[in-house]
């Protein structure tokens, strides 16, 4: 029987700011616990944020693909939408009049009934629409991104976000610095984040070393720390990068980028590494990010090197701090001295404690109280 009863049946639609095929993140993971407790769910692909470029063009190209492609009938569906980014009026209004319908029509066509439960990434014109024409239940904001500060955001976020968070019943957030924002514009937030599944807790190492082997998993972009990565491979170190390259400078060679495994193939290549990087650059976006990749790496026993973000500091010893490319490499020369198995139990009993099934019955007993509320107005 399921944990969380009241979702048995419940259509919830994920309208998620990435693609299912992307870097495994909370979107992920919430759809599949929803989908285990027993909810139908329709996962609708990233519906855009930014105004595309050149280097878009394979997964543009991609997107067109799955677009005739509709998913078998399952307890999760992953929907294409054939929508533009909401960065010009005459993609908002080409969408309004016509690619949201389609999409509306797409999911009516794969069983979406009147009146489901939304959970949203994204705080654009095109998430409002959707909404409109959906016309949910209840209407989850999951904020997992600092957009504020992001480079190109939309020109009217500030108004686009603020209507979202009007028709929100619940607010999530996955960073303390986000929750800090957000739980002053909004009666009902929660921080919660996604956490780690058991296949990640992997026999616990030996400390005293080597420690000649750092990966860092997850999506290769802009937010990275090259320079310090550079400092890794320079000082000696096995520097390896796994996951899909999304943006990226020139690398030396010694540095290996190696592609995306799935989220179940990741424990096992994870295996063979020493410790565990975190190397964000040090941005206004990056203040209010978590990254999605950090209980996983507690939950290995490895060490973990990592910048020193605003939302990572509450984890205090339990991960290694680098400022700069020269504290990458002074801090991984020393693992051999800094590394004790009371280190090891300590990460791995923080990651204990934030299982994804415990975080997810977090946001279940939310929405449950969230859904009770409205019914009995």
């Amino acid at each position: 029987m399921s944990a969380h009863p009241f979702l048995q049946g419940r259509q919830i639609v994920l309208l998620s700011s990435v693609d299912w095929s992307a870097a495994w993140q909370r979107h992920h993971a919430w759809a599949e616990q929803f989908a285990a407790a027993g909810a139908e769910v329709f996962f609708v692909e990233n519906t855009g944020f930014r105004g595309l470029r050149w280097k878009d063009a394979g997964r543009v190209f991609s997107r067109l693909g799955r677009l005739f492609a509709p998913p078998a009938p399952a307890r999760l569906r992953v929907v294409a939408p054939g929508v533009l980014p909401p960065t010009a009026p005459a993609f908002r209004a080409l969408n309004a009049a016509f690619l949201v319908p389609a999409l509306v029509r797409k999911l009516r066509g794969l069983g979406l009934r009147l009146g489901p439960t939304v959970v949203a990434y994204l705080p654009t014109a095109t998430t409002l629409s959707i909404l409109d024409a959906l016309s949910p239940s209840a209407v989850v904001y999951d904020c997992a991104a600092f957009f504020h500060a992001h480079p190109n955001p939309p020109y009217d976020l500030e108004l686009t976000e603020t209507a979202l968070l009007k028709r929100s019943d619940l607010v999530l957030t996955d960073a303390h610095t986000l929750f800090g924002i957000y739980r002053g514009r909004h009666p009902h937030v929660l921080e919660v984040h996604h956490g780690v599944s058991e296949e990640f807790f992997l026999p616990p190492p030996k400390p005293g070393g080597p420690y000649k082997k750092l990966c860092y998993f997850g999506t290769v972009w802009s937010a990275l720390d090259f320079a310090a990565l550079e400092a890794l491979a320079g000082a000696g170190f096995e520097v390896t990068l796994l996951g899909p390259v999304k943006e990226a400078p020139r690398l030396p060679g010694s540095i290996r980028v190696l592609p995306a495994v799935s989220h179940e193939e990741l424990p096992r290549a994870l295996s063979g590494c020493d410790a565990l990087l975190l190397p964000y650059a040090m941005t206004p976006f990056s203040q209010g990010v978590i990254p999605a990749k950090t209980y996983e790496c507690l939950a290995t026993g490895r060490p973990v090197i990592a910048a020193p973000l605003p939302a990572l500091k509450p984890l205090g010893g339990l991960l290694y701090w680098a400022s700069s490319p020269a504290e990458y490499a002074d801090v991984a020369r020393k693992l051999g001295e800094t590394e004790s198995s009371e280190r090891v139990a300590a990460r791995l009993q923080a990651a204990r404690g934030c299982s994804t099934s415990a975080q997810f019955a977090k946001i279940a007993a939310a929405l449950e109280a969230a859904l009770y509320g409205r019914h009995e107005n």
